[in-house]
């Protein structure tokens, strides 16, 4: 179990380091989902294999072996994790649930509070413009999902820009981006390592609405000089974290790539990635297998100890 958890642990802090820098040559819509897919895994995997590891050790208290019907000496003989690391491990889980919980609960209060904001507003279409002479404009997520635009933007825009503006917001709403975001942040959430591979989803939800903008459009070049102009004007403007902006990720890789020809389609990249899940999943698969063993064991001890105990007290009241 121990070298199955070690490895388990390796890969996914491998995953971290690796996954932004292979996904930036991908198309950014199938780099979003190899990302977010890819953070909820190792998050995921990385939270069991230390709740099984902790709970070797929880197992071994009297009272929770009592409830599990599994014997505690058995399973502190034969667990391979000493106590303090499985201490640690318990504790880290603990911490994961809590950094979750309090992330959660702020994007939802973001989000409610860009609700309130809107209320009153009538949407045209599922365009909403509010009068607010501060420039910015970004997209709540669905269901009620609206495109947000302040009057202050819709002004300092030549009509063209407003075109790339509203494109790019339209793909966010179109393809669910807050719930893709919202995702890749729980996951940092739950592991700081996943952090990079994070931000760098938030990058490519971006550079996915700076795609389809351009297709609008039809001039690759218009939208980088937008979004330039946009984060130009937005010095003092800040946004709720739940929601999609137009100057959201890296402003700096979004405007180079616009500038670049459009990403090609991968798919030896894409099979790839998905074998590399699939071989990721193996130590959790292996800890899951070895945790099992050990108190199937330990509940078949158990079960030795009390027909014995059964056994020698009937042959005493017949002797």
């Amino acid at each position: 179990m121990t070298t199955a958890a070690v490895l388990g642990l390796v890969a996914i802090i491998g995953y971290a380091l690796v996954a932004p820098i292979a996904c930036r040559r991908l198309t950014p819509s199938v780099a979003t989902v190899l990302l977010v897919v890819g953070n909820v895994l190792s998050a995921a995997s990385g939270v069991f294999i230390l709740a099984v590891v902790a709970f070797t050790w929880i197992g071994q208290f009297p009272l929770v072996a009592q409830r599990g019907a599994w014997s505690p000496v058995t399973l502190r003989t034969d667990s391979p994790v000493p106590a303090w690391p499985a201490a640690v491990a318990g504790c880290l889980v603990v911490l994961a649930m809590v950094s979750v919980a309090v992330t959660g609960l702020r994007q939802v209060r973001a989000l409610i509070a860009v609700h309130r904001a809107c209320r009153g507003l009538r949407p045209v279409g599922e365009l909403v413009v509010l009068d607010d002479d501060r420039p910015d404009a970004f997209s709540t997520p669905q269901p009620a999902g609206r495109v947000i635009v302040t009057s202050g933007l819709l002004r300092a825009l030549a009509p063209r820009e407003r075109d790339v503006l509203l494109a790019h917001e339209k793909s966010h709403l179109t393809h669910h981006h807050a719930w893709w975001n919202l995702a890749a942040g729980l996951t940092a959430a739950v592991n700081p390592v996943l952090r990079p591979a994070a931000r760098a989803a938030a990058t490519s939800v971006e550079r996915w609405a700076d795609e389809d903008a351009a297709r609008t459009v039809g001039d690759r070049r218009l939208v980088a000089t937008t979004l330039v102009r946009v984060a130009q004007l937005q010095t003092r403007f800040g946004h709720p974290g739940m929601v999609v902006a137009a100057t959201g990720g890296d402003l700096e890789t979004r405007v180079r790539a616009l500038l670049a020809p459009p990403p090609r389609r991968r798919p030896l990249v894409i099979a790839a990635a998905v074998a590399v899940f699939a071989v990721g999943a193996l130590p959790a698969a292996a800890v899951q297998h070895t945790g099992e063993s050990l108190f199937e064991h330990a509940e078949a001890q158990q079960t030795a100890q009390h027909t014995a105990q059964q056994t020698s007290q009937h042959t005493t009241q017949h002797a």
